[in-house]
């Protein structure tokens, strides 16, 4: 019951961040787990200016993957947003990305 209830949980999640999202970013959503992966062309400097003027805190793809042989690194292209808290507080959040990396 717990698992399928936390299941629910979390697809309710990523309904509203597709919602915020959709028609502003390319993003990934796996086919398990907490994570959305939003491409901001540049993870490192998105993730500074999230924290900044935003207050939010993302992870850059970049530090998730490894640099592949041609010195290319897949995740450089994303952050990672974790769908955690609170419905109310996802939603404050990924407005706040919404805007700052829109604005």
């Amino acid at each position: 019951a717990h698992v399928i209830a936390n299941r629910a949980l979390y697809r309710e999640k990523f309904t509203v961040a597709e919602g915020i999202l959709t028609g502003h970013f390319d993003y990934y959503t796996p086919a398990g787990g907490v994570f959305l992966w939003l491409n901001v062309g540049d993870s490192e400097a998105a993730t500074k200016k999230l924290w900044r003027e935003a207050g939010v805190k993302v992870l850059p793809g970049k530090y998730l993957s490894r640099t592949q042989p041609d010195g290319t690194n897949p995740g450089a292209q994303y952050i990672r947003v974790a769908l955690v808290l609170e419905r109310d507080s996802i939603a404050e959040g990924l407005c706040r990305i919404r805007d700052v990396l829109n604005g």
